[in-house]
């Protein structure tokens, strides 16, 4: 892993309120440069403690995700508190608050893994423990 591989990371969270911004409006992700950052071939699994946990594949699988979460929740807000090399990837902690349609405002720190190949996110998932995120991580190797 590299200080590149942080740096890519660091991107995906700069260009996720541009992407919330176009879904919210439902304007179409196809072509979208943020997704570029992303390998064509890339895994995208939902949080390692959801109930119902969902994987990604591809770009189309990416877009999916984000659309559907923004869908149940329509103001996602992701700050990163953290981006670091740890073991094989990246580790990013972040905090993330979100307003359900509901009503109901979701607060949380996520510890979300990337593994990066060819410059861009190869895979991402989240885990609400740091330790697991790091032993996930560490076991990449």
């Amino acid at each position: 892993m590299s200080q590149q591989d942080v740096e890519l990371v660091r991107r995906l969270y700069e260009g996720e309120r541009e992407l919330a911004a176009l879904i919210q409006e439902g304007r179409d992700l196809g072509g979208h440069p943020w997704f570029e950052l992303w390998h064509p071939e890339c895994v995208l699994e939902d949080l390692a403690e959801a109930p119902d946990r969902n994987t990604y594949s591809g770009r189309e699988g990416v877009a999916r995700y984000f659309r559907d979460a923004y869908e149940e929740v329509w103001d996602w807000r992701f700050t990163p508190v953290e981006i670091a090399e740890c073991g094989e990837g990246v580790l990013a902690v972040v905090d993330l608050a979100g307003l359900a349609k509901s009503g109901v405002e979701v607060t949380m720190r996520l510890y979300q893994v990337f593994r990066v190949r060819a410059g861009q996110v190869a895979f991402a998932t989240g885990f609400a423990s740091r330790d697991e995120a790091v032993r996930t991580l560490e076991a990449q190797g």
